[in-house]
């Protein structure tokens, strides 16, 4: 009885668990008017305010010697033996609309940490051109955060939002 009484009047906190943060990625891919037509290697990914990447969050590719020619990318996280994009990477897409959501899941057990960071894209094509941007994001909860970027040639439009 004593035990039920002592966890009756044990103090209850009421502190407010922090909200998840969800990125959202809307984005094209245009149609490029060549011949042939090849598909766009494209890559997503995140890297501290120091330049390091640090997490692959899209990966279309199709044969691996081509990796290399996603420049920025590959200098960044793709050449690391380390590096982990199994569960991000998929075949090459064709000019569509595409939305990638993420959560922040940087492993089994590691989350990103709030700070600021750089979102990086970039598309390349065989016999065509290259298409590189970037956008510094804030990953916290305290803000709503809504950003447009927009592509030139591989990329199209760009919507970021992270909640």
């Amino acid at each position: 009885m004593s035990l039920l009484v002592s966890l009756f009047l044990a103090p209850v906190s009421y502190a407010k668990k922090a909200e998840p943060i969800n990125l959202s990625i809307d984005f094209t891919l245009p149609k490029i008017n060549t011949e042939p037509d090849h598909r766009p290697y494209v890559a997503i990914w995140l890297e501290t305010p120091d330049r390091e990447g640090i997490h692959t969050l899209v990966f279309w590719h199709e044969q691996q010697e081509w990796f290399k020619d996603l420049r920025q990318w590959w200098r960044k996280i793709g050449r690391k033996a380390s590096a982990n994009y199994d569960g991000v990477s998929g075949a090459t897409r064709k000019p569509n609309s595409y939305q990638v959501s993420w959560q922040g899941q940087l492993s089994d057990t590691e989350m990103l940490p709030q700070g600021e960071y750089t979102l990086n894209f970039e598309a390349v094509r065989e016999e065509g051109s290259r298409e590189y941007l970037k956008q510094k994001i804030r990953w916290d909860n305290n803000q709503p955060q809504h950003y447009q970027l927009q592509g030139q040639t591989e990329l199209g439009a760009i919507t970021i939002t992270i909640e």
